[in-house]
């Protein structure tokens, strides 16, 4: 009896888990560049002394779903969306370096280029900074591109950066309660040319709403039974305890 009850409450937080997951994917399938947690779950085998040996779901903190979302198109220049696999490099104002799929860039009043998550974008040199312009715009390859004021027409736009564009492997992926990701050992990772983006365009959330609500109701049902299955183990365990006393 002790067994059931420990086990089915196990089950309980794993699905209550499973909830917070998809209710946070369905809040966020309209943000640019959203990845959907991972349910990565395994099996964990309990044996103490004075304990009956049994086995436990758990799930790895933090982990990913790397899928790409679609590529809408944009008509503003700072809009830039990762073609196939790839980060961009960023840090948070504490300075902790993070990776980001968002690229909803903006240029605060520090002129340091940021991010729809407020994040400090980091080029090669370090943070870009972009002077006052004309017109701007971020090549294939991440390069910064801007055309100062009273620049001649014919004269080359100007590169004030290039973006630190990154592809760690996906078991080196976490995201944060923040909800931004950044790598699991905690290190930079070097540039990758093979990294490629694509102008005015942006990449959408990889959540399916459909498939999300079907999960949910699932989950939904598995944490019904599991509750019966409780309410079920304190009745024989109180007919148990009936019977018990009636035998004396």
């Amino acid at each position: 009896m002790e067994r059931l009850v420990h086990v089915t409450s196990n089950a309980l937080r794993m699905q209550a888990e499973n909830q917070r997951i998809i209710a946070s994917g369905l809040a966020n399938q309209n943000t640019v560049g959203f990845k959907r947690d991972y349910g990565n779950m395994s099996s964990a085998y309990f044996d103490a002394e004075d304990v009956s040996a049994r086995v436990f779901s758990t799930r790895t903190d933090g982990a990913v779903d790397l899928e790409p979302g679609k590529t809408i198109s944009s008509d503003n220049p700072l809009d830039v969306s990762i073609e196939g696999a790839g980060f961009f490099a960023a840090r948070k104002d504490n300075g902790e370096t993070v990776i980001t799929r968002r690229g909803d860039f903006r240029v605060g009043a520090d002129r340091i280029l940021r991010n729809g998550e407020n994040v400090i974008m980091e080029g090669d040199a370090g943070p870009i900074t972009v002077p006052p312009y004309e017109s701007i715009q971020v090549s294939r390859d991440g390069q910064v591109l801007v055309r100062l004021p009273g620049q001649e027409p014919n004269a080359p736009p100007n590169v004030v950066g290039r973006l630190l564009l990154v592809n760690p492997p996906a078991s080196n992926v976490r995201k944060g309660e923040d909800g931004i990701m950044r790598t699991r050992d905690g290190t930079v990772p070097q540039a990758d040319a093979n990294v490629a983006l694509n102008n005015k365009a942006l990449e959408t959330s990889n959540i399916n709403s459909i498939d999300q609500m079907v999960e949910m109701l699932s989950s939904s049902r598995t944490f019904e039974i599991s509750v019966k299955l409780i309410a079920t183990a304190k009745e024989l365990d109180d007919q148990t305890a009936r019977l018990m006393r009636s035998d004396r």
